[in-house]
This record gives structure tokens, sequence and C-alpha cells, in this order.
């Protein structure tokens, strides 16, 4: 009974942090009026380069304290280089959600991120050096490199994986 009422609570906390974050993003968008700039990262989603690394890796159970990670690829279209995230995933993670934050370098004017994986979507903010936001990172880790999570299943988890990603700067 404990059990499965944690697994509802993580629940409504899931579909209550996403219903709050696309709330926010779209209340920061709507009151941009700089012209913003789209870029790639990590290629797209026919053909993802992007590469991620997790430890301790993720599983179907909720991990008892955090993993780092990092992500790591080259940028396109309006921007151009090599970004990576370097980062933490929280404690009570799986496979298919968590809550991460971290910091960004090679694109410029952003410094950290911050956002949530929704069952292989994971969007982020993107902030400058004085914590206003810059933009916002759409990261998509279901890709067929990925597919179908198979280590998940396994004790020590998924640690690799490929993403693509859109990028949008204010």
């Amino acid at each position: 009974m404990i059990g499965s009422a944690r697994v509802r609570l993580r629940s409504i906390v899931a579909v209550a942090a996403a219903a709050f974050a696309c709330l926010a993003w779209v209340g920061g968008a709507a009151t941009s009026a700089q012209a913003s700039t789209t870029c790639t990262w990590g290629g797209t989603p026919a053909a993802p380069t992007g590469i991620f690394t997790v430890s301790p890796g993720l599983t179907n159970i909720p991990s008892a304290g955090p993993s780092d990670f990092t992500a790591t690829g080259h940028l396109a279209g309006s921007c151009s280089g090599y970004m990576t995230f370097r980062g933490r995933i929280d404690a009570g993670a799986t496979c298919s959600d968590g809550i991460f934050a971290g910091t960004v370098t090679g694109l410029p004017g952003v410094v950290r991120f911050e956002g949530f994986d929704l069952t292989g979507v994971a969007p982020s903010r993107l902030y400058d050096r004085s914590g206003n936001l810059a933009g916002s990172e759409n990261a998509q880790l279901l890709t067929t490199d990925n597919a179908p999570f198979a280590d998940c299943g396994t004790p020590e988890g998924f640690t690799k994986g490929t993403f693509s990603s859109v990028i949008e700067l204010f």
C-alpha cells in the first residue's frame, strides 16, 4: 500500500511539474520582446548525434541517490560550435522521469540549465550569468539507438545514449 501511494504521488508530482513548466515557458516566451534564435544540438530526431552518459545508470526503480550526467554535441542552425551540459539528476529518478540541473559550456550567453525528463522528452530552461532566462532546450531522448531502453531493466541501468535537441534563445 505504501509503495503504490508513493508511485501515485510521484505520478501526480511529475504531471504537475510538467504542467507548471509548460505554463512557465509559455509565460516567459510571451514576455520576450526580442526575436528568438533557433539552433539544433546533437543532430536531428532522424539522425541524432548527441551523446549523453549517466552515472550511476538509471533503472525502472527510483534511484536512491543523485546521478551525474554529461550531454555533448555539435550546434547547428543559427548556432555553431560544440555544447556540453554537465549536471546532476536528482535522487528518485528513473529511466522515464527525473529532475536535473547543471552548467552549460559552448553556447555564448548561457551558463546553466534546469529541467525534467518525462518519458524521454527532456525540456530545460537555459539561464545567463545573471540568472535571467536566456532560452529553452528540448532534448529528444527517444531515439532508435536508445530503444527499447532494455538497459533500464538491468542492475547497471541505462548509462549511455544518443539525443537530438532544439534550442530557442530569447
